[in-house]
């Protein structure tokens, strides 16, 4: 009886799933880091593939490691926004955990495993500029 219940309701729900859009903007902070904000509702593991496009795409850097920063909280580069600071350079208290949190300073991924987020995330895009959006 479950089955037959929760069957129909499998397909919408996946197709919803592939349409869920996420622009997230991106913005250079200095050589080695930059601020993602938040924009579409978009969660931890959005934040952290955005960052793997960006570090891959605009610093080219597609091994090595991402730390975050400046965890999520008020913007650095954009007022009245939230946002969260990733560097590619060593941060003092670095880690690495298996949570995709994006609320403690120094939690870090290779830029490969971030990167490797946005399969799940087709229709994720990084903007760069105001005519420039990158995608994984």
């Amino acid at each position: 009886l479950a089955a037959l219940i929760t069957a129909p309701t499998l397909a919408p729900a996946q197709d919803f799933s592939r349409r869920e859009r996420y622009t997230l903007p991106a913005v250079q902070v200095d050589a080695n880091s930059f601020e993602i904000i938040e924009a579409d509702g978009a969660g931890n593991s959005q934040f952290w593939c955005a960052a793997g496009i960006y570090a891959r795409e605009v610093l080219g850097q597609s091994d090595g490691d991402l730390a975050v920063e400046v965890p999520r909280g008020p913007s650095q580069t954009t007022p009245g926004r939230k946002g969260v600071v990733f560097t590619t350079a060593p941060v003092d208290g670095a880690f690495s955990s298996t949570s995709l949190s994006i609320r403690e300073a120094g939690l870090t991924f290779s830029a490969w495993h971030a990167y490797a987020l946005c399969r799940q995330f087709r229709n994720l895009k990084v903007r760069v500029g105001p005519d420039t959006l990158l995608r994984p």
